[in-house]
This record gives C-alpha cells, structure tokens and sequence, in this order.
C-alpha cells in the first residue's frame, strides 16, 4: 500500500482517484499550494471536486488551511498528530510580502495558550509576513 492510501485508510477517508492524486501531490511536492495552483496541477479535474477533497481533508486532519490575512487560503500537509476537527499544528506559517510564498516554520513551536476555565482552543493560527 503505497503512503497516500495508508493515510487515507488511517483517517477513515474513502479512497478515491481524486483523493490518492491530490494527496500525492501534496506529499510529493512537500508545499504550500493556493486552490488554483491545485486546478492548473490537475487541469482535467473540476474545481469543485478539488475544493470539495481539500475540505474533506482538512476536516479528517490531512492537511490545514493557513489563512494569511488575505482572501486568499492556502493549504499544507499536516503533522500525523492532527486528528479529525483537531488540528494541532502549532507551528508558524512565514508569508513572504514580496513573492507571496508561504512556509511552514515547524521548527518554531508555539507555546500552549492558557483559556478562561470553560474555554478549549481547536486551533491556532499564527501567520508573519515579512520579506
């Protein structure tokens, strides 16, 4: 079984053709990639299938969105520890101002957020921008 279906398999997602490319792609290409990067990567594919697969995953925690203060939402891989609904990559994501690109910083952890008793955290999100 190749590293695409054993994810899917481990997170309880169906199998499908759709799913195996887009998650390949995502694990061959090890990037940050914007919905029509994703369109002009699989130009036979129909936008709402891919958009439709990416929500799938996001909420199975396959991958994660990284929302960089724009409308603009870019996806990325998540750690084998996010879990369905619970995400917990609490890392940094860098958005470089001049080319646009987005890195993961997972060597930079970011530090347990204490709530009001009563509160519980399903994510965190913490964008720089910078050049």
């Amino acid at each position: 079984m190749n590293k695409a279906d054993a994810i899917l398999q481990q997170k309880s997602v169906r199998i499908t053709p759709m799913r195996q490319l887009l998650l390949r792609h995502f694990l061959q290409e090890e990037a940050v990639f914007r919905l029509n990067e994703l369109e002009e990567a699989f130009p036979k594919s129909d936008r709402i299938t891919i958009y439709r697969t990416l929500k799938t995953f996001e909420e199975k925690g396959i991958i994660h969105s990284i929302q960089n203060g724009t409308s603009e939402v870019k996806y990325a891989l998540c750690k084998e520890h996010c879990e369905e609904l619970y995400h917990v990559d609490r890392h940094p994501h860098f958005h470089c101002l001049v080319c646009g690109s987005v890195e993961c910083l997972e060597s930079v952890i970011l530090p347990p957020t204490i709530l009001p008793e009563g509160y519980t955290a399903q994510e965190t999100r913490m964008t720089i921008k910078g050049t």
